[in-house]
Order: C-alpha cells, then structure tokens, then sequence
C-alpha cells in the first residue's frame, strides 16, 4: 500500500495526491514524520525516507532510486501524456457507440414486437391449415366407410332374393308334390350351396368399416403445456460468430441481477453512515424477502410443472384404457362372428341332413313304386301268357 497521502475523486473514484504544490520528495514521510521521503522503491511502488531504506526495504536496495537525483524526461512525460489523450479520445468513441447501441437497441424491441406478431400469424394459419387437413381426411373416410356399406349391402340384397327364390321353389314343388322335379331341384341346389355359403361369408367379412377418432397431435400438445415461451432470444456476441440463445427467464434474472447490482452500487454508503442508520437493516429485510418471493415462485412453478406432467400421464393413461376397450371391442365382435359363422354353418347342416332325409324317402318310395309296378307288369304277362295258352 502507497505511503503517500491520498484522497479519493466523488466523481471518478480515482486516487490523486493531495498536495501537489510541493514535490513529493520534500514531503515528509508517513512513518517518520521528521525526515522527507527522498527515495522510491521500484519493487514496492512506494516512496519513502532514508531509515525506512534500511528498516523496512534494506532487501531492495538494488531498486530503491534517490529521488534527488531524478532528472525531468520530457518524452516519458509526452508519451505517458499521449497514451492518456489517446484514451481519452477513445472514450468519447465508447460514448457515440453508447448512443449508437441505445438505437439499435430501440430497434431490436420494435423490431422484436414485430416478429413475435408475424409469427403468431403464421403458427395461427399453419394451425387452421391442420385443422383442414383433419377435418379432410375425417371427411374422406366417412365417404369410404358409407360407400362399403351401401355396395355391401346393395349385394347383400340381390343374394337375399335368390335365397328366397330358392326356397319358395323347393316349398312349392313339395306343396305340390313333385317329387322328382323336387329330387332334381335338390340335387342342383347341393352343388350350389357352397357357393351360397361362400357369399354369406364374404358379405359378413366385407360389412367392416374403419371406426376413427381425433388424437391430439401430442408433440404440438406438450410443446404448448411444457415450453411457456413462444420463441428465444439470440444474442450475437460482437466481434466473433458465437450466437447465445437465452430464454425469457434468463433475461428477466440477467436484469434483475443488473439492478441489484445498480441498487448496491447506489446505495453502498460511507462506512461512518453504514454504523449510524437503519437503513442497512431495511435493506437486509428487502433482500431476504425479495430471495423468499423468488423460492416461492420457483416452487410454484415447480408445482405447476408437476401438475401438468400429473395430467399428461393421466392423459396417457385413458388413452391406453380407451384403446384396451377398443381391442375387447373387437374382441368381441371377432368372437360374435365366430359364434355367428358356426350357427350358419349349423344351420347349414341341419338343412343338409333334412334334404338328405327328404332325398332319402323319395328314393325309397321310388324304388317301391318301381317294385310294385314291375310286379304288377308280370302279373300281366303272366295273365296275357295264359290267355294265349287257352
């Protein structure tokens, strides 16, 4: 620390001797009052007496300068006099480039107000545009499901009528007793009904249509419940190509710790009137409640953040349970179908064995017809064969 006496600038803060009318070599010494300091050490940056030579810097006597013996340099004085109005010149660059960055940085708000807006357009437009497209493609098919239905069911129809038209055939022959015209019928009917079965099975196989509902787009749901910030803030360093992307958070706790700082700096005050007044402890109480306000709202926010991924995983969770219930759905109608396939193929059966039965008796009253007439043909022959022979 300088030996010399000193006093600090209100408006600079920097230090400057007191007395420059005497040189500094006349003035007295700050240990010893009753010698001059006359000598500078270099090692120390200090000035000091002949006895501090040899009480206190004895070890750098090879850099202690007898200030008697210094002479005026006039061109380290213009030099150090140079760099200074240099400096000071620089300064007053640094003051226009203040002026300067305080209209770019008017700009750079309106011109940030403005995006933020042209952007909010567009993700509005964008979102319409989703909304279009869904509502296209729910439109689309609905139109595919009511066309399967309506050409399944024309079909379903016009094989209806031949299924009744071949029953009310086989009633009426029977009613009328037809028998042989039924046998023929009967056969014919054999050799179709495979294929009668086959388009019952088709038509059941093709009424099928694809049930659909909306799901939310769950990337655009979680970046709005998650991601509280429309876009970022890009910060281009000057000078260099590095880019720093900070959110709003960031930028809130960047100026707020500016001002803080500008608070402090403000308010630092004498050391004399630090010990004198309360409003050093007002200033603790502030700052204890402001740290308090801000873990309060950090775990509001932490709350919030909890809630909401409480929520997507309970969003989550139905999701699963309405897809479960949609695969018992199917389950069920898959299971149903079966049932319904093996009560027509049963059906089926029963009319078979029916038919056969009915087949069954034809042939044998057939065949006892035959019996009866060809005993009654040699009935007759035998008669017509003694009526020759008398």
């Amino acid at each position: 620390m300088s030996n010399l006496q000193t006093e600090k600038s209100a408006d600079t803060g920097l230090e400057s001797p007191v007395d420059v009318n005497v040189d500094i070599h006349k003035q007295k010494c700050k240990d010893h009052t009753d010698e001059n300091q006359s000598f500078y050490c270099e090692k120390h940056y200090v000035c000091i007496c002949g006895r501090c030579v040899f009480s206190n810097h004895f070890s750098c006597l090879e850099t202690v300068v007898d200030l008697n013996n210094v002479q005026h340099d006039e061109e380290h004085v213009n030099k150090s006099v140079s760099t200074l109005q240099v400096l000071d010149q620089e300064m007053d660059h640094i003051m226009a480039e203040i002026d300067e960055n305080r209209q770019i940085n008017d700009t750079c708000r309106s011109n940030y107000a403005k995006d933020i807006n042209e952007f909010h357009e567009a993700l509005v437009q964008q979102l319409k545009m989703l909304m279009l497209k869904a509502e296209k493609e729910s439109e689309n098919l609905h139109k595919q499901n009511t066309d399967v239905l309506d050409e399944t069911a024309l079909k379903c129809n016009e094989h209806k009528q031949v299924l009744r038209q071949q029953i009310h055939y086989l009633d009426e022959l029977e009613h009328k007793k037809h028998y042989k015209h039924l046998f023929v019928a009967l056969q014919g009917m054999e050799k179709n009904i495979n294929s009668f079965k086959d388009k019952n099975v088709r038509f059941r196989h093709e009424n099928h249509i694809y049930q659909y509902e909306f799901v939310r787009n769950f990337k655009i749901d979680k970046l709005i419940k998650e991601d509280q910030h429309i876009g970022k803030l890009k910060i281009e360093c000057d000078g260099s190509e590095e880019v720093i992307e900070i959110t709003e958070e960031k930028v809130a706790g960047v100026a707020d710790k500016g001002m803080r700082d500008e608070k402090n700096e403000e308010k630092i005050p004498d050391e004399k009137e630090n010990a004198k007044s309360y409003p050093l402890e007002h200033e603790n109480f502030e700052g204890l409640q402001r740290d308090y306000g801000e873990k309060l709202e950090r775990i509001k926010e932490l709350e919030e953040s909890i809630r909401k991924r409480e929520e997507m995983h309970i969003n989550k969770e139905i999701q699963f349970d309405e897809q479960l219930k949609c695969l018992k759905k199917k389950d069920t109608t898959i299971s149903e179908l079966e049932k319904s396939i093996n009560a027509e193929k049963e059906r089926c059966n029963s009319l078979k064995r029916v038919y056969e039965q009915k087949i069954k008796k034809l042939q044998e009253d057939l065949g006892k017809r035959e019996i009866t007439q060809q005993h009654e043909l040699e009935k007759r022959i035998n008669f017509e064969k003694r009526n020759a022979t008398v």
